[in-house]
């Protein structure tokens, strides 16, 4: 059974498509009576296509929930902005009796998201236990496995102490744009830049007992590393860097 650490870990590994809708609160701003009318009733009419769309069968409610979330957004604060009169249109009675339709299938539409995202994590999982490269994590002793590209978001999401229980290899989002940029006996320094892989941000990592390499070389992408800790180097320019350390164990 995995721990809550490992679970974690593996859960940021996952790539998903996650729409950040921002709090209700967050929008605000002032328009004409004339304008948040047309709007409302715009954001009415997307509503209840949402609506229809559910009712009908041809859409389901996770399909429209994005599309509802939006509108209600917006449509709070042009409801703000109408005129007094407007509030006793039929048409804005009409539009307010579809409200609480949408909510209840945009409420279903993110229970829908919730239980695909937990079934794809629990798959995700499995695949990973029966992983050959987990496998030999768990022969050789270790926790599980991390990747060389991503050390420090191994510590910051699990800690220090546990990042070196890992068995560390070379991902190939970061890890294997990594290139030997400097040698401090008895260490190589391998760097790998912002815009390499998905990487994001300039990347550096010091190897212990690895092969003799020139600089330029790529890192030995079939590697399998432990991480040692921090430790302060000279940099190219000379002065003293702190730098994270692997030890080549292949």
């Amino acid at each position: 059974m995995l721990t809550v650490a490992q679970a974690s870990r593996l859960f940021c590994a996952i790539t998903f498509t996650v729409v950040m809708t921002p709090a209700l609160a967050d929008w605000d701003w002032d328009e004409t009576p004339e304008y948040a009318w047309k709007t409302y009733l715009s954001d009415c009419q997307r509503l209840q296509q949402a609506v229809t769309n559910v009712q009908n069968g041809s859409h389901t409610a996770k399909d429209v929930t994005p599309s509802i979330e939006s509108s209600l957004r917006t449509l709070t604060v042009h409801r703000k902005n109408l005129a007094q009169t407007s509030h006793s249109s039929p048409d804005y009675a009409r539009c307010e009796s579809i409200i609480p339709q949408a909510k209840e299938i945009a409420a279903k539409g993110n229970a829908e998201n919730d239980e695909a995202l937990d079934q794809h994590f629990r798959q995700a999982q499995t695949e990973h236990l029966n992983s050959p490269e987990y496998k030999r994590a768990r022969s050789m002793g270790f926790s599980d496995v991390g990747e060389i590209g991503a050390l420090d978001q191994h510590a910051e999401l699990d800690g220090e102490a546990n990042l070196k229980t890992l068995m560390i290899k070379v991902d190939a989002g970061c890890g294997r744009y990594f290139r030997a940029a400097q040698y401090v006996k008895p260490y190589v320094i391998y760097t790998a830049h912002r815009s390499d892989g998905r990487c994001a941000v300039h990347k550096r990592v010091a190897v212990l007992g690895g092969a003799m390499v020139e600089r330029g070389d790529e890192i030995d992408e079939d590697g399998i590393y432990q991480y040692v800790g921090w430790k302060t180097l000279n940099g190219a320019d000379g002065f003293p860097i702190e730098i994270r350390v692997v030890k080549a164990l292949k």
